[in-house]
C-alpha cells in the first residue's frame, strides 16, 4: 500500500467521526472562516520495510497519524480532552481499514498526548500508530 492510500484510508475514517469537526490537513492554510474547535492532521511516516529476506515480498509501512484538537483558550481542558477521547475511541486497537491496494491496521490504543497552549489556541494531540501492507 502506498503512502497516498494509507493517508486516504486514515483520513476517510476520521471524516466519519460523529460529531464532525472541521479538518485542516497538511500543507493547507487555515481558512479565515474555520473556527475552533477543529482538527489538524499530520501524517508521520516512520519506516518502510520489505518483509522477506530475498526482497520478493510485500512492503510493510509503519507510522502514525497525529490528529491535534485545536480549541479555544480559557475553557479548561475538558472540551478538548473530550474531543481527543472521541478520536481515540474512533480508532480502536486492531481497527483494519482496507481497499483494493492493501490494509492499514491500528497497532494499539491511540495515545492522547500532553496538552499545550500555542499562542491563542489550546491543543491536544492524539497519536494513532499503524502498520500498512
Amino acid at each position: 500500500m502506498n503512502e497516498t492510500n494509507i493517508s486516504r484510508a486514515l483520513r476517510a475514517r476520521l471524516k466519519t467521526m460523529i460529531p464532525a469537526y472541521p479538518i485542516l490537513y497538511e500543507n493547507q492554510d487555515k481558512p479565515d472562516t474555520m473556527t475552533r474547535p477543529y482538527l489538524a492532521v499530520q501524517m508521520v511516516r516512520v519506516s518502510r520495510r520489505n518483509t522477506t529476506i530475498n526482497g520478493s515480498g510485500g512492503v510493510m509501512a509503519r507510522g502514525f497519524m497525529q490528529v491535534t484538537v485545536v480549541a479555544d483558550l480559557d475553557q479548561f481542558s475538558g472540551p478538548a480532552e473530550t474531543i481527543a477521547d472521541n478520536i481515540a475511541a474512533h480508532f480502536p486497537k486492531a481497527l483494519r481499514l482496507t481497499d483494493d491496494t492493501g490494509a492499514v491496521t491500528v497497532l494499539d490504543a491511540p495515545n492522547i498526548m500532553q496538552a499545550m497552549r500555542d499562542e491563542s489556541d489550546w491543543r491536544v494531540s492524539v497519536q494513532i500508530d499503524y502498520w500498512a501492507s
